[in-house]
């Protein structure tokens, strides 16, 4: 089987989309192998699947491949809608279900991870299907927009439906169990830290394992910090999801 960086195509609503999909230079179809979702950053929507793996996740894998031994998933969402809206949140999960199909996936070694509105993406993700993931690596996100007083901003495609209530609440209810690391810049002017903040209280009031790691100093561009990070790869390959 061919290895490396691999594009391969999905149909959805009648239109074909690309993806690509990391495969270890050592894959064997005989051996289950964890297997990673990345959601990208606005800045790599398009229709050629390449640009999700130039940066970020991608890049930390044609640094040191060695440190990634698994499948990694890379969608991508339409060049003209460059934000993750919930239908590109679906393809996503399409797109994991049919390398799963396609590939020998250890089940219990399913991990999401996204950065800026891509980690929003897999926030949504993780609300909807907290028991398909066994670990998440969120990176500069938000979950629901708010002012540095607290309040909520409206937001057109909620991670937490307005409906079921406080979403960082609810959201810590749902993924309580869930082994999680947050990383964000305290000066982030894109998605600021403040719903960072809120969220993680959250967590740690319901008595997550969740890890946060807040940068001084940073802007938004966090990401190379937790990919290229030996300790954040260990740790999320160490996750097994139970049951």
């Amino acid at each position: 089987m061919d290895t490396g960086f691999l594009t391969r195509s999905l149909q959805q609503a009648g239109e074909t989309r690309l993806y690509q999909v990391y495969v270890p230079s050592d894959y064997d179809a005989q051996r289950a192998w964890p297997t990673i979702l990345f959601l990208h950053g606005a800045g790599e929507g398009g229709r050629d699947a390449l640009a999700p793996t130039e940066y970020q996740l991608g890049s930390a894998i044609r640094r040191n491949a060695a440190r990634y031994p698994g499948l990694v998933v890379f969608p991508q969402v339409p060049s003209y809608q460059p934000v993750w809206l919930s239908h590109d949140v679906d393809f996503a999960l399409l797109v994991l279900q049919q390398v799963q199909e396609d590939f020998s996936v250890d089940q219990n070694r399913i991990y999401v991870t996204g950065v800026s509105t891509g980690a929003k993406a897999a926030w949504h993700a993780l609300y909807r299907h907290p028991h398909l993931f066994a670990a998440a690596l969120i990176v500069a996100g938000v979950v629901r927009p708010r002012l540095d007083d607290g309040r909520l901003l409206a937001d057109p495609d909620p991670v937490v439906p307005d409906a079921d209530g406080d979403p960082a609440q609810q959201l810590a209810t749902r993924l309580r169990h869930l082994p999680l690391w947050n990383f964000h810049g305290d000066v982030d002017p894109v998605f600021p830290v403040s719903d960072t903040r809120v969220v993680m209280a959250a967590l740690a009031a319901q008595g997550s394992p969740a890890k946060y790691t807040e940068l001084e100093g940073f802007g938004h561009d966090v990401w190379d910090i937790a990919y290229y990070s030996p300790e954040v790869a260990d740790w999320l390959f160490a996750q097994v999801r139970e049951g």
